[in-house]
């Protein structure tokens, strides 16, 4: 009985560096090697194979929050918009959204709270252009301190802090054109 234990850990031993040797060959190994090989076989030698090249647009997407806009130590009928636009005329912001494969977090106002832009089809080859703005109205006191963060297309984040007193708004440009009069009644 307990050489069949003993052959049986051998066994499991054995398939456990088959599959390590495997696989270490298999990371170390060129890319695109086996295409390669594949190609050779294929082909005459009057054919040459084309190697794919990998084309921006192929590039893994990945969605990242390209803007954050965060208040606190408000008044109570403080409203602070975080609005986004697109190089196309596309904006997202108090609520709605045409920008195209992104998300706006819901509209919220108050003596605190915070928004969110998601874009989702950010690469670090081919980033859209997006600028940003930022609506404030409230008629109360104290005044509502608020806190943006954005990327732009380049890949750098920046940051800025305001506390307007009155209705007001505040431009971020980030390459899209910012429409006038985004901020209605401010």
């Amino acid at each position: 009985m307990e050489k069949r234990g003993l052959i049986g850990l051998v066994i499991l031993a054995i398939f456990a560096m088959a599959i390590s040797s495997t696989a270490s060959a298999t990371a170390s190994a060129p890319r695109g090697a086996g295409a390669a090989k594949k190609c050779k076989k294929r082909h005459s030698a009057k054919k040459k194979c084309a190697k794919k090249k990998r084309r921006k647009a192929d590039a893994p997407h990945s969605p990242v929050i390209r803007a954050m806009l965060t208040w606190g130590n408000g008044a109570s009928d403080a409203d602070v918009d975080l609005h986004v636009f697109d190089t196309n005329g596309n904006q997202a912001g108090n609520g709605s959204n045409t920008i195209p494969l992104s998300s706006l977090s819901g509209d919220v106002s108050g003596p605190a709270g915070s928004e969110t832009f998601t874009d989702g089809v950010f690469t670090s080859q081919a980033a859209r252009d997006l600028s940003f703005g930022v609506c404030y109205s409230g008629r109360g006191a104290p005044q509502t301190n608020f806190t943006i963060t954005y990327v732009t297309a380049d890949g750098v984040i920046h940051g800025d802090s305001q506390s307007p007193a009155s209705s007001s708004h505040f431009d971020y440009p980030g390459g899209a054109p910012i429409p006038s009069g985004y901020c209605k009644g401010r």
